[in-house]
């Protein structure tokens, strides 16, 4: 396309354009000059440069806006500018208008006056961009919202002869007022920008400047709980060092807890924000009316400020950028993301072609038939009629989802989604002690069984009248009476319902005294339902949410079906959020913990509702255990090293960590402990020594098991390394190769069929796979190792007779035909034939060295998937036991019988006559 027909097309978009080349046509030439590239901040510093009188500044500043805002609508108008660029370029010209004002003028009161200085050097005037200026998303005809901040109060030391002294206050108050001036004041040019400063504190009727400490005052006594959505934004403009109202701002902004209670305190904003709009007759404008930018831009804020304390990745003032993390964090379904993008997209469009028509701020729809065409065509429609068909369907989108986060009545929704038996159960809390036949009348009902419900009654009834209740807050109280029918109500669905009440209960209880945990539970009906199916289903998962009920948040989160994790992206995660802790060691506890709780419970999850089978299960935890080990490692290596947190997650130099059992197996379960064996590489003995690797081994030990609020990371098992526990903590890769040839049980090798380098040294861990596969492989008698393995079997037997109680019940693991008789036969394949086949010493868990073993004619292949199949329906068993708090996994006689049929039968092949008996 020509520049003509470009030029145009523009103006056919912009009366405004048109205006401004009638007025000034040489304009034109200039525009056809630069229109192939966007402005550049550059272009506009040096728009501006060497200026140092008011007056032609505020000329350069107007000429400067017309000539970007020209280029700006030019470009959007024919495709060649993003949104992106749009918003870009409006923040950057609004910034560098700002920056040039405030020098000068800082400049020009500095020479009568002096210039401010605190304890800290100079004392500049922080200025504020609130808003979508503080986003780099401003609109092409925005008014600016500020914010005046100065660091210290004071006194200036005067001119060059001491004279005319004034406070700090009165400095920057002067100072502000002349930015303002520059910007704002109607010349024969036009104005720059409009200035808003009603977002300061106490609004209009507050100070323009306000000092730090005084802000800092102003959040503790008076700030409200939209301020908080206001300053979400907030950005110093310009390079000021301002790191000192940073750290006092972020933290007013992001709560260290998930803090749903700005639910409320949001929809109630939305709510005066929606009247506003009716009152001036604006329920049509795209930006406050329904479905308009402002909700899509709430959407993503609440989750920001709900979450933004401990998601740092929602610490971002981009609207676009916050969206994005919602699908990347799981907090929203991914197409759910990209419709409200497309519709953000779609609507920040139309905003800007409303305002190109004659660079007027407004966001409502055209009314003149004229007006319509234009704006239709300049988004790319055939007619309004199909422009205004695409807006209803983007806007329609925009309010469900915001409907659904910010349901006006969250109670009655709650009770609805819950499963209908809510509305019997409103006074239930109330009559449990007042009148507890009507409260089990209710119950029963609801769902429960008459024969258990008088349980969950009295234990209301005694809650109620407890000192604890008592003591809670009223707005404590009056949710509690709101949330206890409702999760009752989501238990009453669910096969074990006594046993899913008992348990929401007993979360409830320990969430009893902290509002945002009762507002999330209330405001998301979803949540209290994967809750009762939770707790229905998992003793251990409740209790891990009653023991940590942050976790609780998790069940707010949009899982993919895949039970698998991205382990790269989390890393990546953590790795970020270790680096912005930087040095502080409890928090790096903290985060440890907190990120394996997470990702067992998204296990436990899947695992209750049958998304994952066993080897899959296992094959996570075990991952999971292999990025913490990694991590943990590298942590202890940075703080054995005093080295900063800049520098940083690096393992060590010629160190590894060798997971065995069923860390080595990838087998692990889901309170499973680790048995762990520390190494190093004596060749490389001036990268590590020793005594340095010893004490390495300590701290990763202690970042391991300490308790800490969060419990211990695992428990931890260091007696397998040579010698033991007299064994030196981290020995060579050199000193346990001989060990295990001159001096190792043969017990000691069956433990090295399931070991394997979990963390540490790339090259070392080839060095030990390679020495470990050379000792698997060493040729062996057949019988002595049938002795050996029988004999220590029979040991265990001793320890563990594996026989049932007087309940007739046994422990699967010790019993005959069980997981250890399974695990030994396994052990014994891989020692005797490893000599003869290699692929044997793969560290690939039991059930694939069965399957190998059949394969190779080691053993009859039917007996090996029968063996392989009950070892993953002992491993089910096992989960399920965990699941109910089982410490061991007790079986009936009658329970497993033809799997365990199948592990005898392979022992009883395996260990034929002449090599031993079995029994």
């Amino acid at each position: 396309m020509t520049f003509a027909s470009q030029l145009a097309r523009t103006q056919a978009a912009s009366r405004f354009v048109e205006r401004s080349l009638a007025a000034r046509p040489e304009h034109a030439a200039a525009l056809e000059a630069g229109a192939d590239s966007a402005w550049t901040r550059e272009a506009m510093l040096a728009a501006l440069a060497g200026i140092d009188d008011p007056e032609a500044l505020a000329t350069a500043l107007r000429r400067l806006r017309q000539n970007v805002m020209l280029r700006t609508i030019h470009r959007d108008i024919n495709g060649l500018a993003t949104l992106d660029e749009v918003m870009r370029t409006v923040s950057d010209l609004a910034e560098i208008a700002v920056g040039a004002a405030l020098d000068l003028h800082t400049a020009r009161l500095a020479t009568k006056h002096g210039r401010p200085a605190g304890l800290a050097g100079p004392a500049p005037l922080w200025v504020v961009g609130m808003g979508k200026l503080g986003g780099h998303e401003l609109n092409v005809s925005s008014d600016i919202d500020l914010i005046f901040v100065y660091p210290d109060d004071g006194e200036t030391p005067g001119d060059a002869d001491g004279r005319n002294c004034i406070s700090h206050h009165e400095f920057f108050a002067r100072l502000g007022k002349a930015v303002i001036a520059a910007l704002d004041e109607v010349t024969a040019e036009g104005r720059v920008f409009r200035v808003d400063m009603r977002l300061r504190p106490f609004g209009d009727s507050g100070p323009l400047v306000t000092s730090l400490d005084s802000l800092e005052h102003y959040f503790i006594t008076s700030a409200r709980p939209w301020e908080r959505y206001a300053w979400l934004k907030a950005r110093v403009l310009g390079a000021a060092d301002s790191a000192a109202l940073d750290d006092l701002v972020r933290p007013f902004v992001y709560r260290k807890y998930h803090d749903y209670g700005m639910i409320q305190d949001l929809r109630d904003l939305h709510a005066n924000i929606r009247t506003e709009a009716n009152r001036r007759n604006r329920l049509d404008d795209i930006k406050v009316g329904a479905g308009g930018i402002r909700e899509v831009e709430f959407i993503a804020q609440l989750q920001q400020l709900i979450r933004g304390g401990r998601d740092r990745a929602l610490q971002t003032r981009s609207t676009r950028d916050a969206l994005t993390q919602l699908g990347a964090l799981n907090l929203m379904a991914p197409d759910h993301v990209e419709k409200l993008e497309s519709a953000y997209a779609f609507l920040r469009n139309l905003e800007h072609r409303l305002q190109y028509l004659d660079d007027a701020q407004t966001q409502a729809l055209p009314v003149a038939t004229d007006d319509q065409t234009r704006i239709a065509a300049a988004m790319n429609f055939g007619s309004w009629v199909e422009c205004l068909a695409a807006l209803d369907q983007h806007r329609a989108f925009v309010t469900e989802t915001f409907n659904n986060l910010f349901a006006a009545e969250p109670g009655a929704a709650s009770a609805a989604e819950s499963g209908g038996p809510a509305p019997l159960l409103p006074s239930l809390w109330q009559d449990s002690a007042d009148a507890p036949d009507e409260a089990l009348a209710a119950l029963t009902s609801a769902g429960f069984n008459p024969a258990t419900s008088s349980d969950l009654v009295r234990r209301l009834a005694v809650w109620r009248q407890s000192a604890r209740f008592r003591f809670l807050t009223e707005k404590a109280r009056g949710k509690l009476e709101r949330l206890i029918p409702l999760a009752l109500a989501a238990a009453a669905k669910e096969t074990e319902a006594l046993a899913a009440g008992q348990r929401l209960l007993d979360v409830l209880e320990a969430v009893d005294r902290r509002d945002a945990y009762l507002s999330l539970l209330i405001e998301n009906p979803g949540v209290l339902r994967r809750a009762a199916r939770l707790a229905a289903k998992s003793a251990w998962a409740a209790g891990l949410l009653q023991r940590h009920p942050i976790l609780l948040d998790e069940l707010v989160k949009n899982r993919k079906a895949d039970a698998r994790a991205d382990w790269s992206a989390e890393r990546a995660w953590l790795s970020r959020e270790l680096a912005a802790a930087s040095d502080d060691v409890e928090r790096h506890y903290e985060l440890l913990r907190h990120f394996k709780q997470i990702h067992t419970l998204r296990l436990n999850i899947a695992d209750v509702d049958g998304a994952v089978d066993v080897m899959t299960l296992a094959d996570e935890l075990s991952a999971l255990a292999d990025l913490l080990l990694d991590t943990a490692l590298a942590l202890a290596w940075r703080a054995l090293r005093r080295a900063p947190a800049e520098a940083g997650l690096a393992g060590p130099p010629a160190f590894a960590i060798v997971g065995y059992g069923k860390l080595g197996s990838k087998e692990l379960g889901y309170a499973s402990d680790l048995d762990l064996v520390f190494i190093r590489d004596e060749r490389r003995d001036n990268e590590l020594d020793g005594q340095t690797a010893h004490r390495l081994a300590q701290r990763v030990n202690q970042l391991l098991t300490a308790l800490t609020t969060g419990g211990a990371l695992y428990e931890t098992d260091l007696r397998l390394r040579p010698d033991g526990e007299s064994g030196v903590m981290v020995p060579t890769l050199e000193s346990f190769r001989d060990y295990q040839l001159s001096r190792a049980w043969t017990w000691e090798h069956q433990a090295l069929t399931r070991a394997r380098v979990c963390a540490g040294d790339a090259a070392l861990a080839q060095r030990f796979e390679a020495i470990r596969g050379a000792i698997l492989g060493e040729p062996r008698d057949s019988q002595a190792l049938s002795a050996d393995v029988l004999g220590m079997r029979e040991k265990m037997r001793t320890e563990h007779p594996g026989t049932p109680d007087a309940s007739g019940r046994c422990d699967l693991k010790h019993a005959d035909g069980g997981i250890v008789d399974l695990e030994f036969i396994v052990q014994f394949l891989v020692l005797r034939h490893a000599h003869r086949h290699a692929s044997m010493t793969r560290n690939a868990g039991n059930f694939n060295l069965l399957a190998l073993a059949g394969e190779l004619g080691l053993i009859d292949q039917a007996l090996a998937r029968a063996a392989a199949d009950a070892y993953l329906a002992f491993r089910a068993r096992q989960h399920l036991a965990r699941n109910n708090n089982e410490a061991k996994t007790l079986i009936d006689e009658a329970e497993l019988v033809t799997e365990r049929a199948a592990v005898r039968a392979l022992w009883k092949a395996v260990f034929a006559p002449g090599r031993g008996k079995a029994t």
